[in-house]
């Protein structure tokens, strides 16, 4: 079977080129907004030097394998704040632009710098780590009666591996059991890439319960010895859907389909007996929610995004960075009676911080509309 051709906004290309439009024009932006010259050719050039590190830095957090604790816990991190630091330059001095403008005020450059190391350095050190719970409820036309208030918890993204170990999973299965959810759904990305931390995976999701079942479906990052990977999920109860679905209560079906990028997803074999019932779809990427819509599919559970890493706090839905690369970068969408939740998740990959978009633990709650 061919693969399917992606949207436009999903091509990794696009994405790819539109990130490193972003990357380029970052050192620019903070050298032209110069404040009466407040930002001197010194931050230029640490800037220029950060981001001609940062495709190295990026490769190497993706191929994943077991490292030094000297370079985990040591080298990387204090690389990932500096990278965080002196990406948050240009917006800095940007804000800083009205106050020169209003009222005549120059924020001096070494402000700005001690500003992005802040930044930085709390993106790595605590906004990665700092798990929120957030409620969600979702108006379900044609729901059973007997499906009012049903909870699912919503999982996402948690890439267990050398900068995200097995003992924090295990605090994120905690706080999910700690919901007595009806269902537990994983939207994909267990790992950063390679089959090393199959293991730490498996042992850290070992505890995860719910009453009908935790089911899931693999993320793009996931396809590494992935059959090896689902039968260690499936020892541990954990059942990942690979174009299938599976009726649970009366009324409700959920589904799961492959990665779009390196599975191949087949959402009518998914949806194959069904049969009318309320359908939950497990898909890592939200771009499957067009489809989905097309097959009446009432709600679509995805990640992938990580609403960007970096967010102005309580505006995130509106001005995370993933908005350069997907039309659905966090939170509820609706298209008439068919919605679509896209979670923050839980891990990093790529330099490991979040500024504004927290990891979370998302329980959906089913309403009757």
């Amino acid at each position: 079977m061919a693969r399917p051709k992606l949207p436009p906004d999903a091509s990794p290309l696009i994405l790819r080129l539109r990130l490193m439009l972003l990357m380029g024009a970052a050192p620019a932006v903070a050298f032209l907004a110069v404040q009466g010259g407040a930002v001197r050719v010194g931050t230029l050039v640490a800037t220029v030097a950060l981001f001609a590190l940062v495709g190295p830095r990026v490769r190497f957090g993706f191929g994943d394998r077991p490292h030094a604790a000297w370079l985990v816990h040591g080298v990387v991190p204090a690389f990932d704040a500096w990278w965080t630091g002196v990406q948050m330059l240009p917006p800095l001095v940007v804000l800083g632009l009205p106050l020169y403008f209003a009222f005549g005020l120059r924020v001096a450059g070494w402000t700005v710098l001690a500003l992005g190391a802040l930044a930085g350095l709390y993106g790595v050190t605590i906004g990665r780590h700092a798990v929120r719970t957030r409620r969600v409820e979702v108006a379900i036309e044609g729901l059973a009666e007997a499906l009012d208030g049903y909870r699912i918890v919503h999982l996402s993204d948690l890439h267990i591996g050398s900068w995200t170990t097995a003992a924090a999973a295990q605090r994120w299965v905690a706080r999910s059991n700690a919901l007595s959810p009806d269902l537990v759904a994983i939207t994909g990305d267990f790992l950063t890439s390679g089959a090393d931390f199959h293991a730490e995976v498996v042992q850290g999701l070992s505890g995860l319960v719910a009453r009908d079942g935790v089911f899931a479906c693999l993320g793009n990052h996931d396809y590494y010895e992935e059959d090896a990977l689902v039968t260690g999920l499936s020892g541990v109860g954990i059942r990942v859907l690979r174009n299938e679905g599976v009726a649970l209560r009366e009324g409700l079906f959920v589904a799961g389909i492959e990665d779009m990028w390196k599975g191949r997803p087949d959402l009518p074999a998914a949806l194959e007996h069904r049969e009318g019932a309320t359908t939950v779809l497990l898909a890592h990427h939200p771009e499957e929610f067009p489809h989905a819509s097309r097959h009446e599919v009432e709600l679509t559970l995805s990640g992938h995004t990580h609403a960007g890493q970096v967010a102005v706090p309580w505006l995130v839905k509106a001005s995370n960075l993933a908005h350069l690369t997907t039309r659905y970068p966090f939170g509820l969408y609706r298209d008439g009676a068919h919605h679509l939740h896209v979670s923050a998740g839980l891990g990093t990959t790529g330099p490991m911080f979040r500024l504004g978009a927290a990891p979370e633990v998302v329980e959906i709650v089913l309403r009757r509309r």
